[in-house]
């Protein structure tokens, strides 16, 4: 079921937690080496948070700085698309962050839809998914770790998702 998955040029790193306990703000930064904070959670949600946080750089290990990411998942129930879409800018750094809830799994195992279109890289259309989700493979290099923070009296679950994008 994986074995497409195995090929795409996606490369996981352990998670920073300390990177995610910085406040980020949505919108427009006043330090232009954080990165711009997406956050699909909406009062109300159900489910658990989380901030996910990477870094996308080309094969040779170098940045790509404003690539726009594409994140979408079903909400925590595993059913409603509708507003659990959203893109996200990477700094000059090419990091990047987004905050949501954790998926459910209706129908399959929990996962969120990623996708880059960027000048200069192959189009990239892939999935990440959870560690701790029965149904996924944990070994499975798009299976990332979730670690849960305690931020203002409220429990959040972060997690860390780099992407390296081909050159054309």
């Amino acid at each position: 079921m994986f074995e497409n998955y195995l090929k795409i040029p996606v490369v996981l790193a352990g998670l920073m937690l300390l990177g995610f306990l910085l406040p980020a703000t949505a919108g427009a930064q006043s330090d232009p080496d954080k990165p711009q904070m997406v956050d699909l959670w909406q009062p109300g949600d159900s489910g658990q948070r989380m901030r996910i946080r990477g870094r996308v750089t080309s094969i040779d290990g170098r940045p790509v700085p404003n690539v726009v990411i594409g994140f979408r998942h079903a909400d925590s129930e595993g059913l409603d698309w509708s507003y659990h879409m959203g893109l996200v800018t990477a700094n000059e750094k090419g990091i990047y962050q987004f905050g949501s809830v954790i998926p459910g799994n209706s129908h399959r195992l929990s996962h969120v839809h990623v996708t880059v279109d960027h000048d200069g890289y192959q189009y990239l259309d892939t999935e990440f998914y959870f560690k701790d989700d029965p149904k996924a493979d944990s070994e499975h290099p798009n299976a990332i770790f979730l670690e849960a923070g305690t931020v203002e009296g409220e429990t959040m679950m972060y997690g860390r998702f780099d992407i390296t994008l081909i050159p054309r």
